[in-house]
């Protein structure tokens, strides 16, 4: 007995060492609801005065929040053309107001565009003609509400979740039209099941344009919609993340049909399925944030021209105010691009993150056209080069966005 005691004495009296307090348990909520226009609102992406008749397959506004215990942050994926930064800002600050329980600040609302083409103009390029503006205000601000109303449908949803990836390829069917030889064909996909491994949604990032479909009038989600019923036959809710898919990255469109964009929306969906059957764990699920405001040189005089017309809701001079962030749940990593950016900035984003799974998200938090390599400008012998130019802030924009985040990304 008493050798005991002195057992128990010496134990009591030692210092085992620092105390390591445990990972958090982390926490998940999707929610999503439609944003279909009514008929007689423009449609973007294309000819002016291209008028919406009605609805051939449901645009969505979708949110994902994710919640450590201590930080949150969220994103929201909109089947839109564009989300300008002001527009962003609004989603932002509206969605931070409603969710209330959760330390969700405006900025680490992270709002991103699918860019179909099919959509309303939710920039105000695309109206009667050139000098008239194509954005309809009221339909604006029910996609305001809509989108900031599903985040903080999002925090009422939240559970505790587990988090894994997959990670595959979809070739044959996207090509890089301006340079061929650079292309991501990569695709990764988040799932995020419950305690009990059930399906609470998968988020799948890869880069192709929404443009299968050319002068329809029908509001729509191109492939995309296509891939998301596709998706239907796995539970949960599905978000497509876009890429980087500046200079030029399309699908192949030998014919501009429903039935192409249903093969190629299928395709994709067919190899998710697949590579979700076999799924890396997550360990880890610390949220971790950065942004940064960026002041973007403007060199392209069109820019200031839509301003001076009042076709665009935000100013451009000089300079244009935008922003880029970056997040992690545990070691899964996001970053924002503020626009059609090529696909070098894709990469050289990716191999910033020194941690798997990463997602680009092009259109992320902004739209300023084409964010094109320097070789781009001037005369250059790149196919579609002037176009993509002419859509574009300036040279200085890509190095600018570069340059932010990494300041931003660790």
């Amino acid at each position: 007995m008493k050798r005991y005691l002195l057992v128990s004495v010496l134990l009591a009296g030692m210092t085992i060492g620092p105390v390591v307090s445990a990972e958090p348990e982390l926490q998940a909520g999707f929610s999503m609801e439609t944003v279909n226009p009514p008929e007689g609102v423009f449609l973007a992406g294309y000819e002016y005065n291209r008028k919406c008749t009605g609805v051939h397959d449901d645009l969505f506004a979708k949110a994902a929040l994710f919640f450590d215990g201590k930080e949150a942050v969220a994103l929201v994926v909109i089947d839109a053309i564009s989300i300008q930064y002001d527009t962003a800002k609004a989603i932002r600050e509206a969605a931070a107001r409603q969710t209330t329980g959760i330390p969700l600040t405006p900025e680490r609302v992270i709002v991103q565009a699918t860019h179909t083409h099919c959509a309303p103009d939710t920039i105000g390029i695309y109206g009667a003609d050139e000098i008239h503006c194509g954005r309809d205000d009221a339909y604006m601000a029910r996609l305001v509400e809509t989108a900031a109303g599903q985040v903080a449908s999002a925090a009422k949803a939240l559970r505790p979740a587990r988090l894994a990836y997959a990670e595959t390829e979809c070739k044959g069917w996207v090509d890089n039209d301006s340079e061929p030889d650079i292309l991501d064909s990569s695709v990764t996909i988040l799932l995020v099941n419950d305690a009990e491994g059930k399906p609470l949604a998968t988020l799948t990032h890869f880069a192709c344009h929404p443009t299968v479909l050319e002068s329809e009038t029908l509001a729509g989600s191109d492939w995309v919609g296509y891939f998301y019923k596709a998706m239907g036959s796995r539970p949960g809710i599905h978000l497509f993340l876009q890429g980087a898919i500046g200079c030029w990255i399309q699908p192949k469109t030998p014919e501009r049909s429903y039935s192409l964009a249903q093969r190629y929306g299928e395709n994709l969906a067919a190899k998710v399925l697949e590579a979700v059957k076999h799924p890396a764990p997550i360990t880890g699920s610390a949220i971790r944030f950065a942004n940064a405001v960026v002041r973007v040189p403007v060199e392209n005089p069109k820019f200031q021209l839509m301003s001076a017309l009042g076709l665009v809701s935000r100013p451009f001079t000089e300079t244009v105010e935008t922003e880029v962030a970056w997040f992690s749940v545990g070691p899964a990593q996001f970053a924002t691009h503020f626009g059609e950016t090529a696909p070098e900035y894709g990469f050289q984003t990716k191999e910033r993150m020194k941690s798997k799974p990463k997602f680009v998200l092009g259109l992320g938090l902004d739209h300023l056209g084409y964010i094109c390599p320097e070789r781009y400008f001037g005369d250059s012998k790149i196919p579609h080069a002037n176009y993509l130019t002419s859509m574009s802030p300036g040279p200085k924009a890509g190095p600018a966005m570069m340059e932010a985040l990494q300041r931003i990304i660790p």
